[in-house]
């Protein structure tokens, strides 16, 4: 992920295709789109209109960008920015209520659920594909984790989490992934705030979140060679663990061999 979100990862990918990052596929033209489509569905009442943001200065800035690429703010690129249920769950109902429990490795883990009846609550708090969750409170390590939702089992979100949708077409999956990277994780310890234990990150700060922004095509060719990478590393921990439990039980046999020559 820190290869992909610094561009070595399609370092000679955009070399041989300089035409789909330049002109009006690169990034700044993209930002424009977004930002337009963003104006459009305000005027629309389709979403709610925001504080504007400030711009990026280059001390907010953790390295330099391949020159198609753009800096923006994640508030200038997604909307929404919600938090979740405060209301009570119940260990069995209608619709799971997903917590920051649930956020495992930039997916959903679906085990200790809780649920919840309300029809308001659920209507209110609906979560939709391509949603990205993030964790506002924490420990300070985990706080600022982020999820994609993208499942077709209804769900809602608890208040400890912040619900955001990219805007444009944006590739969610490439989004999650860049949230889930070392630079992010950095943003994180250096915008938290600490009391009694736990780390906090409110919404205000996730909008200002400093956001390389990336050509469409390449956004999602980073999908695709991280989606292979991730798959080879799963596949590799499948075979260490049943190798290792391979070695143990040729171990204990032959303890058994030893003993049962004595």
């Amino acid at each position: 992920l820190h290869e992909a979100t610094e561009g070595k990862l399609t370092a000679k990918w955009r070399h041989e295709h300089q035409d789909l990052m330049s002109g009006d596929n690169h990034a700044s033209k993209l930002l424009q789109k977004i930002k337009a489509e963003k104006d459009r569905l305000i005027k629309e009442g389709k979403i709610k209109k925001e504080q504007p943001l400030a711009p990026i200065t280059d001390a907010e800035k953790p390295f330099d960008l391949p020159k198609s690429w753009e800096w923006c703010r994640l508030g200038e690129i997604a909307h929404g920015f919600d938090y979740g249920s405060s209301a009570k769950s119940k260990k069995a109902g209608e619709v799971p209520v997903l917590r920051m429990g649930n956020l495992q490795n930039g997916t959903i883990n679906w085990e200790n659920l809780v649920y919840s009846d309300n029809v308001g609550e659920i209507s209110k708090y609906l979560l939709s594909p391509d949603d990205l969750l993030f964790n506002r409170t924490n420990s300070r390590e985990l706080v600022g984790k982020t999820s994609l939702y993208n499942y077709p089992d209804k769900a809602i979100y608890a208040g400890y989490l912040v619900r955001f949708h990219m805007l444009g077409n944006m590739n969610a999956r490439f989004s999650n992934y860049l949230m889930n990277s070392n630079s992010h994780r950095e943003w994180c310890d250096a915008v938290k705030t600490d009391a009694l234990g736990q780390s906090n990150i409110n919404a205000t700060k996730l909008r200002d979140y400093p956001f390389p922004l990336i050509p469409f095509a390449e956004q999602n060719i980073i999908v695709e060679r991280v989606d292979t990478l991730i798959s080879m590393i799963d596949e590799l921990e499948t075979q260490v663990s049943q190798r290792k439990d391979l070695s143990e039980k040729l171990m204990q046999a032959v303890l058994r061999e030893a003993f049962s020559e004595e």
